[in-house]
């Protein structure tokens, strides 16, 4: 029966919450406490030393999100920029790009990036949770983690149904009139005595998005995605997770899929196809010792995306594959009369990439050099707490993580070296409604074979004298001198919570952290267009459009602040955030990095209980953003209203209807980095139906 309910699909709209993993609620702390497990520790949210965000299987059942965009749109600091097209859409963190954000799917690392080709590609109605550590984490996680981690899992059997409960399946199906996307999903989930598992598939359909601004743009998307996940208890100390989440996506939009990207002759209509798959298995040994409590994971990532235009016969590809080993151990024990422990680990992965060109005579393809890049890190954290008597506990969370990595590619000389990326991190608890908590940290982004190894044609146009159809080019130059990025990070902040507010029984909690980032040798793709003098001399040869080439900026600042605040009294729920990101060229002044204006989010939502109904709306802002030199990068300031409502019409709750207005007055607003309007006025319908036995 449960190799059968791995074969058989999810929803995209999990309905049976399950509690997130806690700690011991303290004494006038929120009952829902949440852990953050990216984070290696068990500190809930509220005292570990920085600033975290937790979206859970409740977020994502009553949101519904349909991309990365809609996903992490409530985690400040984090933006998703590239437009609305899911094949362009990237990440940035704290004024560091995607390169410098540790992205994991079941805590297997997804590495895939790419200038116009998008960096992530899952569907969320197969997710149950999301985390976000925000700030320097490479004491873990080592390179591409200056800004953070945001760390994906999938549905299980345990968010599907309840202990008491044996087989579990949903139907779904919803709508949304922006894109015209009509979707579909199903799922099974059982479990016995010592294995439990769940699968799902789901299907999406959807055309050309309309605009805030009243354009349209050109998107076609037929999305395949599934997933599905076991657990076997071997023993009483030792059990066997795994996994596999895949996803399949065909595509006829521009080979360029971020911004406003219109279709001519340089930026032609294409075929393109995504593919993803990611696999990871955990052995897992618990035995009775505190010592003892051992993961030994492997994992193996496969993306890919391939384009086709049959107006010439031309094909890319760009495939990157991630295999990876680690073992990491938790173990537990006394330090003097305070608990403590210690997480030790050891970490190897490699990323394979191969490129290909149909047109170029050796198959080359511009921008995707083939070659590999191996890291080898070993890495330890402990967690303790001191007690300071009157003045409350101190909350001690020292790491450090040493590195080495080694890239090759047939192109260029191979480029080698190695980081050491130490953290150190305190949260006071003065008493137990209030804390101060810092941090200090140093990490580090090996250069990607995309950066060092960069060759063949960026772009192609007509020759400014001569015209079509003599074309001209701007060539990628490889650079294997590049350095290695290096940050260093003091943060600081506070938190406040309590129960009892204005009611006996009401809950507010805020936290909220400044930060300041000193960059050295930042890695930064400088396009030097330009036309040869010979271009515009007979015989108007040699002529070419200048090159394209990664270099290092010597020294840069970034610095910001996110504040984030909760409030819960009965049906009604109230969250909301505020942040800001601002960074400059220490040598020019000039504006660098990928900067936010000041923006954030209030949502409220109030339960119905007796009639079984849920209704919420949401604010989104920004701010007017100016900093930058470039006056065609300025954006407007805006503001955007959604509302949605949940009903549950019959008693049993098998039923669940969800209906939404995203953009509710059809605002026309851009975010920044995006390039294009972001999508109008959009109705979306969701309906769900779920059993358990």
């Amino acid at each position: 029966m449960l190799a059968g309910a791995s074969l058989i699909a999810l929803a995209a709209s999990p309905a049976l919450a399950q509690s997130a993993p806690a700690a011991s609620p303290q004494e006038g702390a929120s009952e829902d406490v949440i852990v953050v497990k990216a984070t290696r520790t068990t500190l809930s949210s509220f005292d570990y030393p920085g600033v975290v965000s937790v979206i859970t299987l409740d977020d994502l059942e009553a949101e519904r999100p349909y991309d990365l965009a809609d996903l992490l749109e409530d985690v400040p600091g984090l933006e998703v920029s590239g437009g609305p097209r899911r094949t362009g859409q990237t990440l940035t963190l704290r004024g560091l790009s995607r390169e410098n954000i540790a992205l994991l799917v079941n805590g297997a690392r997804q590495n895939f990036s790419s200038a116009h080709d998008g960096a992530l590609f899952l569907d969320p109605a197969l997710l149950g949770r999301v985390e976000t550590v925000r700030g320097g984490a490479s004491s873990l996680y080592g390179s591409g983690a200056a800004g953070g981690v945001v760390s994906f899992e999938t549905l299980n059997a345990d968010d599907l149904m309840s202990d008491d409960e044996r087989l579990a399946a949903r139907l779904s199906a919803g709508y949304r009139s922006a894109n015209e996307e009509t979707r579909g999903a199903a799922a099974l989930a059982g479990r016995s005595d010592r294995i439990s598992a769940a699968a799902g598939l789901s299907v999406r359909q959807s055309g050309d998005i309309e605009l805030g601004s009243g354009d349209t743009l050109p998107a076609e998307d037929e999305i395949f995605a599934g997933f599905a996940s076991t657990r076997i208890e071997l023993s009483q100390a030792v059990s066997l997770d795994a996994s596999w989440i895949g996803f399949r996506n065909d595509v006829l939009e521009p080979n360029n899929g971020q911004g406003d990207a219109g279709v001519d002759s340089l930026n032609p209509l294409v075929d393109k196809s995504v593919e993803s798959d990611s696999l990871q298995a955990t052995l897992g040994i618990d035995p009775a010792s505190r010592l003892v409590d051992l993961d030994l994971t492997a994992y193996h990532n496969i993306g890919a995306v391939d384009e086709f235009d049959p107006l010439i016969d031309r094909s890319l590809q760009r495939d990157l594959t991630t295999t990876g080993l680690r073992v990491e151990n938790r173990a537990v024990f006394d330090l003097g009369p305070q608990e403590t422990a210690l997480v030790t680990g050891a970490e190897w992965y490699e990323d394979e990439q191969d490129g290909f060109d149909s047109a170029d005579p050796s198959g080359v393809r511009g921008g995707a050099p083939d070659g590999s890049t191996t890291f080898y890190g070993v890495y330890a954290q402990l967690e303790t707490r001191v007690d300071t008597g009157p003045l409350g506990e101190l909350i001690l969370v020292p790491g450090v993580r040493w590195d080495r990595f080694e890239s090759g590619s047939p192109l260029s000389d191979a480029s080698q070296d190695e980081a050491l990326s130490p953290r150190v991190a305190a949260t006071w608890r003065l008493t137990e409604e209030f804390n101060l908590f810092a941090s200090w940290s140093e990490a580090f982004r090996a250069p990607s074979l995309n950066e060092l190894y960069l060759n063949g044609t960026h772009f192609s146009l007509p020759h400014p004298i001569l015209g079509a159809p003599n074309f001209i080019t701007n060539r990628f130059i490889a650079n294997p001198s590049l350095q290695p990025e290096e940050t260093e990070t003091i943060e600081i902040g506070a938190g406040w919570q309590r129960t009892g507010l204005f009611t006996a029984n009401d809950h507010f909690e805020v936290k909220g952290a400044w930060y300041q980032t000193e960059a050295q040798d930042l890695i930064n793709l400088s396009v030097n267009f330009a036309f040869n003098p010979t271009c515009f001399a007979p015989p108007f040869a040699p002529c070419s459009a200048g090159t394209t080439v990664s270099d290092n900026v010597a020294d840069a600042t970034l610095k910001g602040f996110e504040i984030m605040a909760r409030y819960d009294n009965g049906p009604l729920r109230l969250t909301g955030a505020l942040y800001d990101v601002d960074g400059e060229d220490n040598a020019t002044g000039e504006p660098l990095g990928a900067l936010q204006p000041t923006g954030g989010y209030l949502d409220a939502l109030w339960r119905f209980d007796a009639q079984r109904l849920d209704l919420g709306a949401r604010v989104v802002f920004a701010d007017e953003f100016d900093k930058t030199s470039d006056p065609a990068a300025h954006r407007d300031g805006y503001a955007v209203l959604d509302v949605r409502g949940s009903w549950q019409p019959l008693a049993d709750r098998r039923v669940r209807l969800d209906v939404g207005v995203e953009n509710v007055f059809d605002e026309e607003y851009e975010r920044v980095f995006a390039g294009v309007a972001e999508a109008g006025r959009s109705l979306r319908v969701d309906l769900t139906w779920t059993g358990a036995w």
